[in-house]
């Protein structure tokens, strides 16, 4: 028969420890280690990659290569004539349509039969073309009416620049023009009493017909296609 000390000592006793893991269930909330509910595990550092990573890395790709060939594209044709008049209408039609022109007493034709184009002559600096898109804009170019062409007066067919390095050779023009266009050979044009009172631009005319200056005083016969002032 069990007393009541040793009863009411067992009902008394006070709780023992839980033992752990007990209260650990699955999904319960604070157990360590272990999730709560409702919550995802960290992705897998190992895992692949997801797709739309190298999709993007492929369509970067891409507008890169086509950024790439369109500027290569657009700096070709910056260097064909045709680029000269596409945007600047008003000033450049005349000289883009002198350069297909074939026509002999214009230099540029033979500037064109040698494979030169605009930009051999008209080196593409910045400065320069940033005025000239300003005055294309402003609609200030000074034009002549009567031409068609650029009034500006400036004398760009000098011998410095004609007789640069990698252009003409003074010395190979005088040496092959004596008894020029079946002439006596006493006359040269590059070599005469005129030497250094004309430009080669008094002549030769890029754009325009050149014309044989010599023929203001004297009667001789003048290349293909060119003006004689005494005809």
């Amino acid at each position: 028969m069990v007393d009541k000390e040793s009863a009411n000592g067992a009902s008394g006793a006070p709780n023992a420890p839980a033992a752990p893991g007990a209260d650990s269930a699955p999904g319960a909330s604070g157990a360590p280690g272990t999730p709560a509910a409702g919550t995802s595990q960290e992705a897998d550092p190992a895992a692949p990659a997801p797709k739309r990573v190298r999709r993007g890395a492929i369509v970067a790709a891409v507008i890169v290569a086509v950024v790439l060939v369109a500027g290569i594209g657009a700096w070709v044709w910056h260097e064909q004539p045709s680029f000269c008049n596409a945007i600047c209408h008003s000033p450049m039609d005349k000289y883009v349509e002198t350069y297909g022109a074939g026509d002999p007493g214009m230099l540029v034709t033979q500037h064109a039969a040698a494979g030169d184009t605009c930009l051999s002559c008209h080196e593409a600096e910045f400065a320069t073309q940033v005025s000239e898109a300003m005055a294309w804009a402003s609609d200030s170019y000074p034009m002549d009416e009567a031409t068609g062409m650029l009034a500006t007066g400036k004398e760009f067919a000098t011998e410095e620049f004609c007789a640069r390095s990698g252009c003409h050779s003074m010395d190979e023009v005088v040496a092959g023009t004596w008894g020029f266009e079946g002439n006596d050979e006493k006359y040269n044009p590059h070599s005469s009493h005129q030497d250094y009172a004309l430009e080669c631009g008094d002549c030769h005319k890029v754009h325009e017909k050149s014309t044989l200056v010599c023929n203001e005083c004297h009667a001789l016969t003048a290349p293909e296609g060119w003006e004689a002032p005494n005809e």
